[in-house]
């Protein structure tokens, strides 16, 4: 049986009010979030969160390590199938062991995944929420040391952003 510290509903709280409950708590586990069939799950550790992963559709690591020029789409496609042959094996890592891509673009694009999640969390406007305590990223070579605050505004920046560029468009497109 899992011990569940605190669950709800984000009909009545914001994810970046459960974040910052999570902060002021100092908590160590994870938060289950859930909307329809997708799921986030966000580790924390002492407050902060320090792993993140999604059932959704997020930009993966290969996709920003390709969008930079810090590896080849060939070599993306190769440590994909290898990672298909061998579950559990990180993308980054077999690049990384191929010679593929440097560690240190690896952990950049990594970071950036990771955050990109919580930045969508931070959309979310129904769903619900449990926090497990204790529960943490096991295996999680690559983490975030954020600041909370800081992602929460930066997140709420880069929304009120796309929200002012898609009226923009309506504006000028009349919607289409």
């Amino acid at each position: 049986m899992t011990f569940v510290a605190l669950e709800g509903d984000l009909a009545h709280f914001f994810p970046s009010e459960v974040l910052q409950l999570l902060q002021l708590a100092q908590a160590n586990g994870r938060l289950e979030v859930t909307r329809d069939e997708e799921r986030v799950d966000l580790y924390f550790d002492r407050g902060r969160p320090v792993f993140a992963r999604t059932s959704g559709l997020a930009v993966r690591a290969g996709e920003i390590l390709m969008h930079r020029g810090q590896a080849q789409p060939q070599a993306v496609a190769r440590a994909l199938e290898r990672q298909r042959a061998e579950p559990g094996k990180r993308l980054g890592q077999i690049l990384v062991d191929q010679g593929e891509a440097r560690a240190e673009h690896v952990r950049d694009a990594v970071h950036e995944v990771l955050r990109r999640i919580v930045y969508g969390l931070l959309l979310w406007r129904n769903g619900s929420f449990r926090f497990v305590p204790g529960d943490v990223a096991v295996g999680e070579d690559i983490q975030l040391d954020l600041d909370l605050d800081r992602l929460i505004l930066e997140g709420l920046r880069l929304a009120d952003q796309e929200r002012a560029e898609r009226a923009e468009r309506v504006r000028t497109t009349g919607g289409a």
